[in-house]
């Protein structure tokens, strides 16, 4: 988190946060030099990577991927990939009872609003272990 106060004897506007002269704010990404604010707090940016993880789902079981909001925007990267020799993986965005999208070594790659991928629903339909990569980062633009 980063800490700026505006000692400026005008107002300041800067992504959807306005500091009007006196007024110190908290924001999760650091602001412009330009704009002539006074940094109290320095911290670090956010990361972009909401979830990395191999998941190994068992023979006829589900798995589920949970990921946390994005700081910046509401725009995901979504990567989904079967490891496995074996394809049958099913996806379901958001809740278990979606349509299913097969997964595998294909992949699947799109940018997607969070809300729409936020929960992962998986379920392996084959008579094998499978192993699918998932990866969710932050697409600022």
């Amino acid at each position: 988190m980063y800490i700026y106060r505006n000692d400026n004897n005008y107002a300041v506007a800067y992504a959807g946060f306005l500091w009007q002269t006196g007024d110190t704010l908290n924001v999760p990404f650091p602001v412009p030099d330009s704009l002539g604010l006074t940094c109290l707090v320095q911290g670090r940016p956010p990361d972009p990577v909401l979830f990395h993880d191999d998941i190994i789902i068992p023979a006829g079981a589900q798995a589920v991927a949970v990921f946390a909001e994005p700081l910046l925007s509401h725009n995901v990267a979504l990567s989904i990939e079967c490891m496995s020799i074996n394809s049958g993986v099913e996806c379901r965005f958001g809740a278990r009872d979606n349509n299913p999208v097969p997964i595998d070594a294909r992949g699947f790659v799109h940018v997607l609003s969070w809300e729409l991928c936020s929960r992962l629903f998986f379920r392996n339909t084959t008579e094998n272990e499978a192993v699918i990569s998932v990866s969710a980062v932050e697409v600022i633009r």
